[in-house]
């Protein structure tokens, strides 16, 4: 790396770290990080030392009862952390609060998008920012093919099974779209053991040929700090295997009917370290004849994620 991109990159770091960038800064430090890969090694090198500096301080404010401490992330500013250039930044969604059954109690609304407003998921496959989608191609269409929004004027179309730059796309039949949530703020919540999340979405499909079948699925993992930075820092990581939790819904097989939204759910229950919520949301190809890259016309609406209450497990 020659001195100039070294004396540019130290910058970008320094107003990162101030969460100063202005947003034509912040485009210029993601293009070196995906594309420069020592400008990516010097970067892990400078969050470690920050990030050491700052451990006593953010475990101090993060205090879990009967939890290990993990390596944590400074709550009041974003991190960069992926060997593709992945920059997580800090959510900032409204937590809305509602009572259900006895089972449950009080809960909150951790996430509820209609995709009425906001940017389109980015098309890189695992999450750039927390608080934002990404994942495979997609887009954000209106009423279309017989298919009308659940609620609202607005749903996501999956397109491919693929996203930008990746490797052997012609071999994907899972067209994928996520999404990181920060719950720290909650961990008073969730510190005992005894709180489950619950992620919701709902599918439908145009009405495709006879012989051809689709399936749908959610997935929810719970991570903490210091597993999910070295999950993007390495990308053959197995996400299951390194999370602390993870629930995967049954796989529903979508119906011919473009009248009917088809819901699907999963719970987990969140162990007292957990930091983020890593949402997976997911349309395959289902007969192994079938798989092919793209689709013709398959959606997704209502995503809902919340934080409740079950009796701790003995």
């Amino acid at each position: 790396m020659n001195s100039d991109l070294k004396k540019r990159l130290s910058e970008l770091f320094t107003a990162h770290a101030a969460d100063s960038l202005t947003p034509d800064e912040h485009e210029e430090l993601q293009t070196h990080l995906r594309n420069n890969a020592e400008a990516r090694q010097w970067w892990f090198l400078h969050q470690d030392v920050e990030i050491g500096l700052r451990a006593h301080v953010a475990a101090e404010r993060l205090t879990v009862p009967k939890a290990r401490v993990t390596l944590p992330w400074l709550s009041w500013r974003p991190l960069t952390a992926t060997a593709a250039g992945i920059v997580f930044g800090m959510i900032c969604t409204s937590v809305v609060f509602a009572y259900v059954g006895p089972s449950l109690g009080k809960v909150l609304t951790l996430l509820q998008e209609g995709f009425e407003s906001g940017p389109a998921p980015l098309v890189t496959g695992v999450p750039i920012e927390v608080g934002k989608w990404s994942g495979d191609f997609t887009e954000v269409v209106g009423e279309q093919q017989g298919v009308k929004p659940a609620n609202g004027n607005k749903m996501v179309r999956f397109l491919r099974a693929d996203f930008e730059g990746k490797l052997k796309a012609e071999d994907s039949y899972f067209s994928e779209l996520y999404r990181l949530v920060d719950v720290r703020g909650y961990r008073r919540e969730f510190g005992d053991g005894g709180a489950v999340s619950q992620l919701s979405a709902v599918f439908n499909a145009m009405a495709f040929p006879e012989g051809e079948s689709f399936d749908c699925s959610v997935l929810l993992y719970a991570l903490d700090a210091g597993t999910a930075l070295a999950l993007w820092k390495d990308e053959s990581a197995n996400i299951a295997r390194e999370s602390l939790a993870m629930v995967c819904s049954n796989r529903t097989r979508l119906d011919r009917d473009p009248k009917t939204w088809q819901p699907v759910s999963a719970e987990v229950r969140l162990p007292p370290q957990t930091d983020f919520l890593l949402i997976q949301i997911a349309v395959n190809h289902s007969p192994k004849s079938q798989r092919r890259v793209t689709f013709d016309g398959h959606y997704l609406d209502d995503v809902r994620l919340t934080l409740g209450r079950r009796a701790p497990l003995p």
